[in-house]
């Protein structure tokens, strides 16, 4: 995606807020900013209402049309905070992890690398395939920005040095999975299959995870949205434990934007994003 907008800290007493601007949300959004949440502490009602409501002022002077956050089901107070200044809980996702020990994954169909040759087709796909996300389960946010989002990101992540794998099927691409990797660490970050293939999904997984083995992958980790049944279980199938549980928060600024269709936009390529 674009490059990383640096962080900030708003402190209000003992409670903090480490945040970032996120253009490649408000890109494929179609607004005009979009903020991000990705640290909050305290536990004083008080300091986190103040830091708040400072991160409110921030907000309006970017002009973000939302911001988001993800904090852990077991903190009450920071949920607590968070609704009390506007925050609407709108999804719930668990973070899943696999340790690769020589395990079998069953019959697996051929995965290779994406090219920029493959950005209209990883585009269609990525906007037409999901359903489930912190912007796809927003019921305020037109589901036309939600699958925009989407198609910005696939091609983002392939511009940016993120690994995109893919299979085929008749030609055609058929599934994709996005990754990045840290020495013998991999997170995985979208993938998925078009929806009328979706019994190939299986044997995609099984090709992916057997490649990464084999490229000495020791440890993977992802998240899968609670509402998400289907893509749950198949990753508890190949062995993957969940982490926790995670609540995704949204605070809407200009709900009547959000609420309205976006126009339709050509494919984006990778040159569009570098």
């Amino acid at each position: 995606m674009a490059a990383m907008a640096a962080a900030s800290i708003v402190q209000r007493g003992a409670a903090s807020i480490t945040w970032r601007a996120t253009p490649w949300d408000a890109d494929g959004l179609g607004v005009a900013a979009t903020l991000e949440i990705t640290a909050l502490a305290g536990a004083d009602p008080a300091d986190l209402a103040a830091a708040l409501a400072d991160l409110d002022v921030i907000a309006a002077a970017a002009g973000a049309a939302l911001a988001t956050t993800r904090v852990p089901a077991a903190a009450p107070a920071l949920v607590a905070a968070l609704t009390a200044a506007g925050w609407a809980t709108v999804e719930t996702s668990h973070p899943l992890t696999l340790a690769l020990t020589g395990q079998r994954f069953g019959r697996a169909v051929p995965v290779t690398a994406a090219t920029a040759a493959d950005a209209g087709e990883l585009a269609d796909l990525a906007g037409d395939g999901f359903d489930y996300s912190r912007f796809h389960e927003d019921p305020r946010i037109h589901a036309s920005r939600a699958r925009a989002r989407y198609r910005r990101w696939i091609v983002d992540s392939l511009g940016n040095g993120d690994q995109v794998w893919i299979h085929r099927h008749r030609e055609a691409l058929a599934a994709l999975m996005s990754f990045r990797r840290h020495g013998d660490h991999v997170q995985l970050l979208l993938g998925g299959c078009r929806r009328d293939l979706t019994l190939i999904a299986p044997m995609f997984w099984a090709g992916v995870l057997a490649r990464l083995a084999a490229e000495g992958v020791a440890t993977i980790a992802t998240r899968v949205s609670a509402a998400n049944g289907g893509a749950l279980r198949l990753h508890e199938a190949f062995g993957f434990a969940r982490a926790g549980t995670d609540l995704g928060l949204t605070k809407v600024y200009d709900a009547s934007t959000l609420a309205s269709p976006l126009s339709a936009r050509a494919a984006p390529t990778t040159a569009d994003r570098t």
